[in-house]
């Protein structure tokens, strides 16, 4: 098995109480990815407002 060579970049899965927007921003700080080049979407399709925490957001993806 070949060795690892660079660091893992994601360590674990997002926090339920943290906001959209840091988990954008984290996803953009990690990958080296511009500003506003990550959007987290709803069921609908629509972009996920940035305040809105992560489980409320899981919680939406749940509904039948």
């Amino acid at each position: 098995m070949a060795k690892r060579t660079d660091p893992p970049r994601r360590q674990r899965d997002a926090r339920s109480d943290a906001s959209v927007g840091s988990v954008e921003r984290h996803i953009e700080g990690t990958y080296g990815l511009p500003t506003g080049s990550v959007t987290i979407s709803r069921p609908t399709g629509r972009d996920a407002r940035s305040d809105k925490t992560v489980g409320r957001l899981k919680r939406e993806y749940e509904k039948p």
